[in-house]
């Protein structure tokens, strides 16, 4: 659209059912002085309320992404996330 900036920075947070360290690793960003960022909450196989859990911040910033297949590890998690990311400055959490 135009007009619309992409974000600075993309933080992507990685998670498989942890969703009370999730609600953490969330509140945590966004928490942060900095603010021109998107998160991106990939959750690799979740079968818990992760999902719920990201859908609860009412920020913006903050989508969901479920892979179309299981990942099982945090590395090709962060990597789906690169890839759904607008920038190029990443940081990346596991939770």
């Amino acid at each position: 659209m135009p007009g619309l900036r992409a974000p600075r920075v993309s933080v992507i947070i990685a998670t498989y059912n942890y969703s009370a360290a999730l609600r953490c690793a969330i509140q945590s960003v966004l928490a942060q002085r900095f603010t021109d960022f998107e998160l991106l909450v990939i959750g690799d196989g979740c079968t818990d309320d992760s999902a719920e859990v990201a859908a609860s911040f009412k920020d913006p910033r903050v989508r969901w992404h479920k892979p179309g297949v299981e990942l099982r590890v945090s590395i090709g998690a962060e990597q789906c996330g690169v890839g759904k990311g607008s920038r190029k400055v990443l940081g990346l959490s596991g939770a």
